[in-house]
């Protein structure tokens, strides 16, 4: 599914200076491919996902607010998210896009899509915590009164002992499932513990429900075959609701499949894309 004779492109680092988003861009030909990670994430984890679509797509992978180099501002809720990254797609002339969304991104990814349709002309779910009020019980220790608090600090200060180690795991790491946690441990080590909070209440706090009825596009819900935290069965139960949303699962994948899985996470999101009629020739050029 991927184009074979296409050598790898670079990826750049970019700032929005007035939207306060920090980006990484791959790739100056063919659709648009926005990415957007999940809770306590970073833009990095789509790295292998961007050095394999960024040969033939333009591809956009965003910090969300309150991660990484992205300021939080008043987007502390998923509808303000998610307001936030169409506002990013327009400033860079970007009409009609290719969404992905991991976890708490895949919230984001509905609301936008349910907020702006004539933008989002293809959805990818992976491991979505889309109505994470069904999540398994567990999945809101954070916010459990009186422990929740403390819980997460506890899991900060792990992963700042841990940095040293998950500051020289490189990007392209191969996939698995240690190194990968190590990473992304050491990185939700540095962020603004009270944003996260606050970002993560108005996570369990929203409600798709029926409306992803409303979503007529092409849909992917991808889920790995290990996730404990928005299991297989939460990912169907997605798949179901959306029309016509094609379930893939991705096998010895825990929560993160892009980066523990990363050649069949791309092999599977390249079938979709092709399947449903984007090929990858990688003749559209923008000017931006």
């Amino acid at each position: 599914m991927s184009p074979p004779s296409t050598p790898t492109v670079p990826i750049t680092r970019h700032y929005h200076d007035r939207l306060g988003i920090s980006y990484l861009r791959a790739g100056n030909y063919g659709p648009a491919i926005v990415f957007l990670h999940g809770w306590g994430a970073f833009k990095e984890l789509w790295w292998s996902a961007l050095r394999d679509l960024g040969r033939d797509h333009r591809c956009f992978a965003l910090d969300m607010p309150g991660h990484g180099e992205s300021r939080i501002g008043q987007a502390d809720r998923i509808e303000a998210i998610a307001e936030l990254v169409a506002e990013f797609c327009r400033d860079l002339g970007l009409d009609t896009i290719i969404l992905v969304g991991h976890s708490m991104g895949g919230s984001v990814a509905v609301e936008l899509a349910l907020r702006h349709p004539a933008l989002v002309h293809r959805l990818a779910l992976i491991d979505a915590a889309v109505d994470a009020y069904r999540m398994p019980a567990y999945t809101r220790t954070y916010l459990l009164p009186g422990v929740g608090w403390a819980t997460f600090r506890l899991s900060q200060a792990v992963g700042r002992a841990f940095r040293p180690i998950g500051q020289r795991i490189p990007h392209e790491h191969g996939g698995g499932w240690l190194r990968p946690w190590l990473r992304r441990a050491s990185y939700l080590a540095t962020f603004d513990p009270e944003g996260l909070y606050r970002i993560l209440r108005s996570l369990f706090a929203t409600r798709a429900d029926d409306r992803l009825r409303q979503l007529t596009i092409p849909t992917l819900v991808m889920s790995g075959q290990f996730d404990s935290l928005a299991p297989p069965s939460h990912a169907r139960r997605l798949a179901a609701t959306i029309p016509g949303a094609r379930f893939v699962m991705i096998p010895a994948s825990l929560h993160n499949p892009m980066d523990e899985r990363p050649r069949a996470f791309t092999r599977e999101l390249r079938r979709f894309l092709v399947d449903t009629g984007i090929p990858a020739t990688g003749k559209e050029k923008t000017g931006r």
